[in-house]
């Protein structure tokens, strides 16, 4: 089971939820129960905690895996060891703080 899983509907304010599983690369919906609101609230159409809600894929716009859940360290272990990250190169770096005081300074002779 994965807590604290925060599912961004389109047209709609985000819901947290938790999930039995993260949702495979063909799935059309996503399995959740627990669902209320970000701030704890149950929503609106929810009429009994203990439903199992299915969210179509369509209508989700982002899902949203907190590292600090129950279970996701692995699953976010996982994707690491498949989609290794590459380290951001020095002159990247020197690049974007450059570009950042240019844009300040500008900002402050307003």
């Amino acid at each position: 089971m994965i807590t604290g899983v925060i599912i961004h509907i389109e047209n709609d304010l985000p819901v947290l939820v938790d999930l039995e599983e993260m949702p495979g690369a063909d799935a059309r919906m996503i399995r959740c129960s627990n669902v209320r609101t970000v701030d704890g609230k149950r929503p609106a159409f929810v009429h009994d905690k203990n439903s199992t809600f299915l969210f179509p894929l369509q209508m989700v716009r982002l899902i949203e895996v907190p590292a600090t859940s129950d279970g996701t360290a692995v699953a976010v272990q996982e994707d690491e060891d498949r989609y290794p990250q590459s380290e951001p190169s020095p002159e990247v770096d020197a690049f974007d703080e450059d570009a950042e005081e240019d844009l300040l300074a500008r900002i402050r002779q307003i």
